[in-house]
């Protein structure tokens, strides 16, 4: 059986019912890497919310994701009130865990494991935020 290092990024997605992204970014100190106010249009379809989506961290060793985890937890105690006020304004707040995986494995092979504290569990679900888990796999070179 093969261990494999896998790449994990860390997105935070905001969405809310009426919002101004530029609050967001203003708010979070964060630049996303697409933003959408509600009513915007892309061709003929109309954003029914705000969409506001950021690239927060990313890394492939163990310290690296624990690191990044600690970095959700100290953003959402430093914005504690922002995100709630946003939360209760009807908005939603997800943490969003992207693991690449190799798709090169043979039978047996461990393709994606994840493993998290319940400190930083505690801390997302007390802000009343969701969480995402996805495995993508990799491209063959």
């Amino acid at each position: 059986m093969r261990m494999m290092t896998d790449e994990f990024k860390i997105n935070l997605n905001l969405h809310h019912p009426s919002c101004d992204p530029e609050m967001v970014t203003k708010s979070l100190a964060l630049d996303p890497w697409f933003a959408m106010k509600k009513g915007a249009k892309i061709g003929n379809v109309t954003h029914k919310q705000t969409t506001w989506l950021c690239k927060f961290r990313d890394g492939t060793s163990e310290e690296e994701f624990a690191s990044a985890l600690e970095d959700v937890v100290t953003l959402l105690s430093e914005h504690g009130p922002f995100i709630a006020g946003f939360i209760e304004q009807g908005g939603e707040v997800e943490v969003v865990l992207n693991s690449t995986v190799d798709t090169e494995a043979e039978a047996g092979d461990k393709l994606l494991e994840l493993s998290l504290h319940p400190w930083f569990l505690k801390q997302i679900g007390e802000h009343g935020i969701s969480l995402r888990v996805q495995a993508w796999s990799a491209q063959s070179e």
